[in-house]
């Protein structure tokens, strides 16, 4: 009786009772398929495409995107590790540890017939009585994942064998059961592939106008404009309208240490590194950062080529180390500013007037030349209006994000009860 409870779901279709049969992943493969050794010698402008290494994800379909070329010889050569338009792959290579991705099957969609595969994808051929949406649903499952991360093999590039591979357990039910489920997740995962572009339009608008509502270098006035203003944009230096914030945490008053990501914006440091850097007993070196101060950052990164600056929206006081540069506004619209050091409309003042210093991870800027940076200025009632604006735009994005990690908690806690 146990051993029955244990292959039926936890939820299911109406119509199905049966027991599931536990087989092996080798039992529904009829045939794998190899890719081949491709060197970045062999790759062309054009001709063949190849399926990228990183194509293999949870959303069931192949991410093209990262699509290199040979040439009809080598892929003629090379023919036997050919894949074509609308065929399962996965990956049973990662260069992360984690192996987020590895093992994972994706069906291949793309504008082309045929791919070439490089070495550590493969190509999967299932048997008759096997569900592909099935198959792809099952490869994302806590269970799959939990067995690819303990059979993996390697430190630096991780890899799991094929026979390894082959031999993962899988309950399966009827093919009828298996089209209901498939046909189920196939569905969710156009849902959450749908609100992730979304999410990626709303972004890219917001990219946009960020470098089209504020004047371009030179310039007195913006490509982007609200009706009703029409005078040109003032500029003023970043000391005109702030004041370096030079209050120590004195008899150590705040015990909150605070950082400043470019992503995530002025966070407990706690949160963002799961562990405290600072000694919370030697803080009265520390800047106090009241609400509303901003923060720049001289660690350089793929979202902040020349540091972050921040604004501390939390509601509180914390304290930050010394590397940073600590400001307090006045004279302008706080929300128009914070957005204005979103866009890269200052980054060309950085780098004329600083470097990455000794160290490549950090931009080398002294104060006196920091405080120089020019910073567009129109009158006060449109540095709100474009507050304003941008705020919305945050709030829309926001919401959109919300939606779409409460559609991927979903799937993932389907997978759990709709898989034995």
């Amino acid at each position: 009786m146990s051993e029955k409870k244990e292959k039926v779901p936890k939820l299911r279709f109406p119509g199905f009772t049966d027991a599931w049969e536990q087989r092996e992943l080798g039992d529904l493969i009829f045939k794998m398929f190899g890719g081949a050794s491709i060197t970045p010698d062999d790759y062309r402008d054009c001709g063949v495409a190849t399926v990228p290494k990183g194509a293999v994800n949870s959303s069931g379909i192949a991410d093209l995107s990262g699509s290199k070329y040979v040439d009809e010889a080598f892929y003629n050569k090379n023919s036997n590790a050919s894949v074509y338009q609308n065929e399962l792959v996965t990956s049973l290579r990662d260069l992360v540890p984690t192996a987020p991705n590895m093992g994972r099957i994706v069906k291949l969609k793309g504008p082309n017939e045929k791919y070439l595969m490089p070495q550590g994808v493969y190509r999967l051929i299932i048997n008759s009585d096997v569900d592909e949406n099935f198959l792809i649903s099952f490869s994302n499952t806590d269970k799959f994942r939990k067995v690819i991360f303990q059979e993996k093999n390697g430190s630096t590039q991780v890899h799991i064998r094929n026979s390894e591979y082959l031999g993962i357990p899988i309950a399966r039910p009827s093919k009828e059961e298996q089209q209901q489920i498939g046909s189920f997740f196939k569905q969710l995962d156009n849902l959450i592939t749908l609100h992730q572009r979304k999410l990626n339009n709303m972004k890219n608008m917001k990219a946009g106008l960020l470098q089209k509502m504020f004047p371009k270098d030179g310039e007195d006035f913006p490509e982007v404009r609200f009706p009703g203003f029409t005078d040109a944009w003032e500029q003023r230096k970043l000391k005109e309208i702030s004041d370096k914030v030079i209050e120590k945490n004195k008899d150590n008053l705040f015990s909150e240490t605070l950082t400043n990501s470019a992503e995530f914006g002025i966070i407990n440091q706690r949160d963002f590194f799961d562990k405290d850097i600072s000694n919370e007993k030697n803080l009265d070196g520390y800047y106090v950062v009241h609400e509303d101060d901003f923060v720049y950052n001289p660690r350089i990164s793929n979202l902040a080529p020349v540091g972050p600056i921040k604004r501390n929206k939390l509601g509180r006081t914390g304290v930050m180390s010394p590397l940073y540069y600590v400001f307090r506004t006045r004279d302008i619209d706080k929300s128009y500013l914070e957005y204005f050091f979103d866009s890269t409309g200052w980054h060309n003042f950085m780098k004329l007037n600083g470097d990455s210093g000794a160290r490549s991870d950090r931009f080398a800027i002294k104060d006196s030349v920091f405080i120089e940076m020019p910073i567009p200025y129109p009158c006060l009632d449109e540095q709100i209006k474009i507050g304003e604006f941008f705020k919305i735009l945050d709030h829309l994005i926001t919401l959109h994000q919300r939606k779409l990690e409460h559609l991927q908690e979903q799937k993932k806690a389907l997978l759990q009860q709709m898989f034995v």
